[in-house]
């Protein structure tokens, strides 16, 4: 056996083939994981004052980041587009919402304040510091 790199075409054949199987194996029936990536922006002013990002995957909403412009902080921007994004996991049958932010960050108390829970630390992840992952069923 040889291991090399792989093109993502080269391999969609065999996924296509194995995670089926799999799915079943693991779940007792066939799935359908349903992913579709999410982008929102806020726009004030005609300019963009903050951002979210992340995609809807088997029932659970993964924000990937919420970025809001340090001056407009404080507004509730934010707390709109975590709604926007939990709003578009619903449609889409989610059961959950899942994120990943820095454990001595202060977005770590915002979460909190949207009803998310701590359910797990990632130790000396990201550059060598502590994360946590915290998940909110919507």
């Amino acid at each position: 056996m040889k291991i090399t790199k792989a093109a993502r075409k080269e391999i969609k054949k065999f996924e296509a083939k194995q995670w089926p199987k799999a799915n079943i194996e693991h779940y007792g029936h066939p799935v359908d994981y349903g992913e579709k990536e999410f982008l929102f922006k806020a726009v004030e002013n005609q300019e963009i004052v903050g951002v979210i990002s992340g995609k809807h995957e088997g029932g659970i909403v993964y924000v990937e980041y919420l970025i809001v412009d340090y001056n407009q902080r404080k507004r509730g921007i934010g707390r709109q587009l975590m709604q926007k994004a939990e709003e578009f996991g619903k449609k889409l049958g989610a059961h959950k919402a899942h994120l990943i932010t820095g454990k001595d960050w202060q977005a770590t108390l915002f979460y909190e304040s949207l009803g998310y829970q701590r359910v797990a630390v990632l130790p000396e992840h990201h550059f060598k510091k502590d994360f946590f992952i915290y998940e909110k069923k919507i």
